[in-house]
């Protein structure tokens, strides 16, 4: 499927609306579907395939996984992050870049352009605090 940043967005904020039912961001199918019908309204002239649930539970998946790329890039020592430009490295042969994408290949995108999502899907996402002290 083809998805536009307009489409991406109505969908995460979707997912934010629904968010309290879902147990901490654990969507289930039914929420993907509801995704569905809610995208087809707010944008009837889709391209590409139709998004319909598992294709916005796949296209989910891809988000975390870059939301949890860009987490890694702001802690990696050595980088620096820009919402606008991302790392902002212009060597497509920079080896310490070449290493880092090597074990996060969702990373690759971000060489030069920055999350537009990062703090919707931030508040998306499950909290990593556990334990009594936290």
């Amino acid at each position: 499927a083809v998805w536009t940043k307009a489409e991406e967005t109505t969908f995460l904020e979707f997912l934010l609306q629904a968010l309290p039912a879902s147990g901490d961001g654990g969507f289930k199918a039914p929420t993907f579907n509801q995704a569905y019908a809610h995208l087809k309204i707010k944008h009837p002239h889709q391209r590409g395939t139709e998004k319909v649930g598992t294709v916005c539970k796949n296209k989910w998946t891809l988000l975390k996984k870059a939301y949890q790329s860009v987490v890694e890039i702001k802690c990696t020592s050595g980088f620096t992050w820009s919402d606008d430009h991302g790392v902002g490295i212009t060597d497509k042969k920079d080896d310490i870049w070449a290493h880092f994408i090597k074990s996060h290949p969702y990373a690759r995108p971000f060489m030069m352009k920055g999350f537009d999502h990062f703090d919707i899907m931030q508040q998306l996402m499950p909290s990593k605090s556990k334990g009594s002290h936290v």
